[in-house]
């Protein structure tokens, strides 16, 4: 397993220098595998196509951030912080392969946050008000609002400090929990 997880990472930094020459439509199978030292057979055995590849170089080196175990809604500023960090030292590969290919960006990204705004909407949604449906949906237009944000970003030439933009993000969710509660309470007081 090591061994393949070698063998990704020397892949994956071939696309990275790779992208730095030509655009990612341009660059072929035959290119990595060429840059990496192996056949494309091996190139194969790790990745279905580039795609993946990217997929997989997006998850490893920032999207990793908000996958692991430790995130929690209490901290989930930090890791989008690090998340950003991360995308800006790589600043020149995000902006070329977001010009070429954005939907695979986006779809990890919005994967991944919808999951994480779900999980805001179960806690704030302490009564039960909200259907699974609801949740589910709210979830999905955080997200991509989120990832056009990030997008934005990405494509303007990071201008916003990462700090900036978790912090910004923070706030929205911090919001939704308190404007949640104070639509809640208005409700109540309403019935009375």
């Amino acid at each position: 397993m090591a061994e393949g997880n070698r063998t990704k990472k020397q892949i994956a930094q071939v696309l990275l220098h790779l992208v730095a020459e030509k655009p990612f439509s341009k660059i072929t199978v035959q290119d990595l595998a060429k840059g990496a030292g192996i056949n494309r057979q091996t190139f194969y055995y790790h990745f279905n196509d580039k795609k993946e590849l990217l997929r997989w170089f997006y998850l490893q080196d920032s999207l990793c951030f908000l996958t692991t175990d430790e995130l929690s809604l209490e901290n989930w500023e930090e890791q989008a912080r690090k998340m950003l960090v991360a995308m800006k030292a790589n600043g020149a590969f995000y902006q070329a392969t977001v010009a070429d290919q954005q939907d695979i960006l986006v779809q990890e990204f919005v994967t991944i946050t919808s999951k994480l705004f779900h999980k805001l909407f179960e806690t704030v949604d302490q009564e039960g008000l909200l259907s699974e449906a609801d949740k589910l949906f709210y979830g999905r237009f955080f997200s991509y609002g989120c990832s056009g944000v990030m997008m934005d970003w990405i494509r303007e030439g990071f201008q916003e400090t990462p700090l900036a933009i978790s912090a910004q993000l923070f706030r929205l969710a911090k919001d939704v929990e308190f404007f949640s509660s104070r639509l809640y309470q208005t409700e109540q007081e309403e019935l009375k």
